[in-house]
């Protein structure tokens, strides 16, 4: 299974990583990424996503 993360910066420098859907497959959630127009986020393993063995968006920040 996958989420499908979105992840959001603030002006401030805070992040967060918010689940928008969970998917039974990475295709699934990749269509759904690019149908739904996310620039900032993707898809990662529920079980990673929960242990927290992933990038978190600070990683992804533009500033």
């Amino acid at each position: 299974m996958y989420a499908l993360v979105l992840f959001i910066c603030y002006l401030d420098g805070g992040c967060d990583d918010i689940v928008v859907d969970v998917y039974n497959t990475e295709q699934q959630c990749v269509v759904a990424m690019h149908e739904q127009r996310l620039r900032h986020g993707g898809c990662y393993p529920v079980e990673e996503f929960i242990d927290g063995f992933w990038r978190p968006a600070q990683e992804y920040s533009d500033f």
